[in-house]
């Protein structure tokens, strides 16, 4: 069987059973077992949101230069040749063949059967299409990633998903016990707020993945583990949703935070 074939497999078999597979972590024998495949200490995802969602202090860079930093900064950059998310949920409304990206010395070690090895340009171009197209990136480090892949050296492997509400993790998080929920972590700084513009259509509810935003006595309340990924603003048609950052110095504090437990050098 071709490596491709192995990891969509691979990839099949985790998405068809990721709701159970999440649930299973509040079991202790099981949440137990999971550190030792995935430890959550190790787990650091950040959602980006994208220009338009976003409100920074003046003269402050926008978030995508945090993913932008990493691209740069990576000694090998590889782009998956499909999403396996999008492909295994067969996706309509974004492309299918629109990969992942991922960066690092161990990025070398992916079959080239999987993913294109391109160079730092064509990176950087395959992220600004992403925004373009709506996509939310998560940048960040996820020992799972590596397991699929067949990279050896899991620490020197930085994930940067493209992410549509296909997304595979995100969509079944909100049933794993807290530990692993906090693996994604909101971007220092951020807030979402909801004017009194909101009528309570509760098309943000929908919106969310991670189902952190209800209804209460009528208008949009996010909870307590939102992780500002700004799909809820997008899906506002009244503008009622607004995301805000106010330390101008968030852009250096997400980056430390990443680079921590990920090198990409």
């Amino acid at each position: 069987m071709k490596v491709r074939d192995r990891f969509f497999n691979f990839m099949l078999k985790g998405l068809k059973y990721k709701d159970a597979l999440m649930k299973s972590t509040n079991r202790p024998l099981i949440r137990k077992l999971g550190r030792k495949l995935v430890d959550p200490a190790e787990v650091s995802l950040t959602y980006i949101p994208v220009a338009e969602q976003l409100e920074v202090p003046s003269g402050t860079p926008l978030p995508a230069s945090i993913v932008e930093g990493f691209i740069e900064r990576a000694s090998h950059h590889v782009i998956l040749h499909s999403c396996p998310c999008r492909t295994v949920n067969e996706c309509v409304d974004f492309p299918r063949d629109f990969g992942c990206t991922f960066l690092g010395e161990a990025a070398r070690d992916i079959d080239p059967g999987v993913g294109k090895h391109v160079s730092k340009e064509e990176a950087l171009d395959h992220y600004r299409r992403a925004r373009e197209m709506g996509l939310v990136s998560v940048v960040g480090k996820f020992k799972g990633d590596a397991l699929a892949l067949g990279v050896k050296d899991h620490r020197r492997l930085m994930t940067l998903c493209h992410c549509c509400p296909c997304c595979c993790i995100s969509t079944g998080i909100h049933y794993a016990a807290r530990e692993f929920r906090d693996g994604i972590v909101k971007l220092e700084g951020l807030t979402v707020e909801v004017s009194d513009a909101c009528n309570g259509c509760g098309s943000c509810v929908e919106a969310c993945i991670f189902h952190q935003m209800s209804l209460v006595d009528g208008k949009a309340t996010p909870g307590p583990e939102c992780k500002g990924c700004g799909r809820c603003a997008t899906a506002c048609k009244r503008g009622a949703i607004r995301i805000t950052v106010d330390n101008p110095d968030y852009i250096r504090r997400c980056m430390e935070r990443i680079s921590a437990l990920v090198d990409v050098t």
